[in-house]
């Protein structure tokens, strides 16, 4: 008779077991999130009606080589067989391509390694790695007078250099005319100098850099980069002047 009551006893044990899993015993998973090179607040972090707000290490600076990653999980977990995908809070989704959402100031933040989208059960674990990146900004401006040959500018702040020729007229002879320079892109908070690191010759002319947030040709990539209608410092100017 002890038997027979043990039996039932131990059913009803399994299925409150199964009930405590959630779902009628289903397998339930929680949504684990690594986020690396996060340096700025902002990030909201998105999935099945959750939000997940993932702020800096402490005592984070923007200029630290290296920055710990930031290592969470969404407060509920999902169930077997749901879908799920993480995405900055408000983005729009396209073809799992989020855009825009709660971003880090001065950053931009994607999936890396894995995709941030599944449905759960599919692994034995939903790990969501995602990566943020420092935005870069537009150097440009123009190049006026330039008539020689052998222009080279360089800029301080990442040692590129670019070598600008003149403009030509249908029988490639210089005009003079204004030439559209590009330097390489400068990330949120960098330094830049753009100087003249070979004059021109064929004739020899000299150049001079002007404009910049400091009106020399140089700077600092700040918040104003960004608020732009074009985002970037847009007015560098070259000045060449033929040398008598």
């Amino acid at each position: 008779m002890k038997f027979s009551f043990a039996r039932p006893a131990l059913a009803l044990a399994i299925m409150a077991t199964l009930a405590s899993c959630g779902g009628g015993g289903k397998a339930t998973f929680p949504i684990n999130v690594t986020v690396s090179n996060v340096r700025y607040p902002g990030l909201v972090l998105s999935t099945n009606g959750q939000d997940l707000t993932v702020n800096p290490p402490s005592a984070t600076s923007a200029t630290d080589a290296i920055v710990p990653d930031v290592v969470l999980t969404f407060p509920n977990t999902i169930e077997y067989g749901q879908e799920y995908e993480v995405v900055p809070k408000g983005a729009t989704v396209v073809s799992h391509a989020a855009t825009g959402g709660a971003l880090p100031k001065h950053q931009q933040c994607s999936p890396n390694l894995f995709p941030a989208y599944g449905t759960a059960g599919q692994l034995a674990k939903i790990d969501i790695r995602y990566v943020c990146a420092i935005n870069t900004y537009s150097l440009t401006g123009i190049v006026k007078g330039l008539t020689g040959t052998g222009l080279v500018l360089a800029n301080g702040s990442t040692t590129g250099t670019i070598g600008v020729p003149p403009a030509l007229d249908a029988n490639n002879v210089p005009t003079g005319a204004d030439v559209t320079l590009t330097m390489n892109p400068v990330p949120y908070g960098s330094t830049y100098g753009v100087t003249v690191l070979t004059q021109p010759t064929s004739p020899a002319q000299t150049c001079t850099v002007a404009g910049g947030t400091n009106g020399t040709g140089g700077g600092t990539m700040d918040d104003a980069a960004e608020t732009a209608t074009v985002p970037g410092v847009n007015n560098l100017v070259v000045t060449c002047v033929t040398n008598k």
